[in-house]
């Protein structure tokens, strides 16, 4: 995943974006590979989910990458998946205050969240009503280790 995460990278740089590296795959920056990634997700600004979201997607079909949901801003390319959505649900759903609590993805031209910020994220995400009927038990799995990296 390192490497598709790279390419996406790469793409993203041409655009001046700075992603924010959200969801399981940002929490593997503290907890490591704790199991088999099947996307990664993605904040970046609201303008190109939105008003530039042609150039977005004309950008990343250029690389070769299949635009497979477009409400959910989600590609493949080679079997992976990347989902991309607006940074500014961080904080709409009061997960920060502001943008500079975000810290350096590895390194990487990239953000994440802190270790703490994603206790919050999950706790929030876990009152969601499709996640609890999707993702209900991994949520909560993802939160009790969350939980025990943070009191180490």
């Amino acid at each position: 995943m390192n490497e598709f995460l790279s390419k996406i990278l790469e793409i993203l740089k041409k655009l001046n974006i700075k992603p924010i590296i959200y969801g399981s795959f940002g929490v593997a920056n503290y907890l490591g590979d704790f199991k088999d990634f099947e996307d990664i997700d993605i904040l970046i600004e609201d303008e190109f989910i939105n008003e530039r979201w042609e150039e977005f997607r004309k950008l990343f079909e250029a690389r070769e990458f299949s635009l497979i949901n477009e409400k959910e801003h989600e590609f493949e390319f080679n079997g992976k998946k990347v989902g991309f959505a607006s940074k500014n649900i961080l904080i709409r759903d009061k997960i920060i205050n502001d943008f500079s609590e975000l810290i350096q993805y590895k390194n990487t031209n990239a953000l994440t969240l802190t270790p703490e910020d994603f206790l919050k994220t999950y706790k929030f995400s876990v009152k969601d009503g499709y996640r609890i009927n999707t993702r209900g038990k991994k949520d909560k799995d993802i939160i009790k280790k969350l939980e025990t990296y943070i009191i180490k």
